[in-house]
């Protein structure tokens, strides 16, 4: 359902004015490529809440996270949150929020707590299972020794990494000798444990989800393989999210919204809210879903999913009449309803 001009009407006039600053990782070992794409990113956003009205400050962290806060008032600005990482710790993502919360500001996204149980896919796994959320059956591996795992296909990867890193055709398994092998590349090259999981071969579902209370599932995207013969191809890769020039990225074919029957389509939101639920995600998230004998399984939750302008999560919000800007501003209003007041 598209948004009317009489609803946008009604939340500017309830929405609390703020500056955005717009929080966003520059790591030293980053290609001067990476710099360039991120920094494009972080514009594009700044021009599209500056559209629609909202003043934008892009602040760069590398090393310190207090340090260029310090010149902005918490009872004026919302940060974006849309850091990922420090030199010191590219996977730091909890860490941020708990400097943002000492600073007294509000932020976008999860808090501490849900984005460190959504980095660790074995704490994902037990806290879906915990609130029986159907999700395939799985195991973390911190050696090579399987202990009779006998469910092939299998997907191997690795335990605490995000955005496909890790992820390629060899990570589907047939055998208990290939099993074995990918799981010691894993530890070998990852230097973590390795989660094993019963692969879902088929369709992919990307569950955009946004809100607090009452939270919403946008219109879902439906990531459709079956330009690959062999299901060894059919998942979701690292190239196939970030690489333009491989097969996986150009052949992969994305629907929104996705051509589903109203039953199917209702069990997989009810699924992803579930999801969203029980990992205490807030303000907006992506829940990754396959479907077997008419179950959806929840693959991957996504505190803080891809927010850019070509990521799944705009895609579904355009499906549903929000240009960048407004998407943008949306999930900054739910932060903004955080923000301290003078006393």
């Amino acid at each position: 359902m598209m948004i009317s001009t009489a609803e946008r009407t009604v939340r500017v006039k309830t929405e609390r004015k703020f500056q955005a600053l717009i929080l966003y990782s520059i790591l030293s070992d980053w290609t001067a490529d990476d710099t360039i794409v991120s920094q494009e990113a972080v514009d594009r956003m700044r021009r599209g809440l500056g559209a629609i009205g909202i003043q934008a400050t892009p602040v760069i962290i590398q090393l310190d996270i207090a340090g260029p806060l310090k010149q902005f008032d918490p009872h004026e600005c919302v940060i974006f949150n849309w850091c990922e990482g420090l030199d010191r710790d590219p996977n730091a993502y909890e860490i941020f929020p708990r400097v943002f919360e000492e600073l007294g500001f509000a932020y976008t996204g999860s808090d501490p707590w849900a984005l460190a149980a959504t980095q660790n896919k074995g704490s994902t796994k037990s806290l879906l299972l915990q609130y029986k959320i159907p999700t395939p059956v799985s195991k973390v591996y911190d050696r090579a020794v399987l202990n009779g795992w006998r469910r092939f296909p299998a997907l191997v990867k690795p335990a605490n990494q995000h955005c496909s890193f890790g992820i390629t055709r060899e990570s589907v398994v047939d055998s208990s000798q290939q099993l074995k092998e990918r799981v010691q590349y894993v530890l070998d090259t990852w230097k973590e444990p390795a989660l094993v999981e019963d692969f879902i071969d088929g369709i992919e579902y990307n569950v955009s989800v946004w809100g607090n209370g009452t939270p919403s599932v946008l219109p879902i995207g439906a990531i459709d393989y079956s330009a690959f013969p062999d299901y060894h191809d059919r998942l979701c890769t690292f190239d196939a999210k970030w690489n333009p020039d491989s097969d996986a990225y150009r052949l992969t074919g994305v629907q929104c919204p996705a051509a589903l029957e109203p039953a199917l389509k209702r069990r997989i939101e009810k699924v992803a809210l579930k999801a969203y639920t029980a990992l205490r995600l807030r303000d907006y998230a992506r829940i990754d879903i396959r479907v077997r004998n008419g179950v959806p399984y929840v693959l991957d939750v996504n505190a803080n999913p891809d927010i850019t302008m070509e990521g799944g999560f705009a895609r579904s919000a355009r499906a549903l009449g929000y240009d960048y800007g407004q998407m943008t501003s949306r999930i900054l209003n739910f932060a903004a309803e955080r923000m301290p007041v003078r006393a």
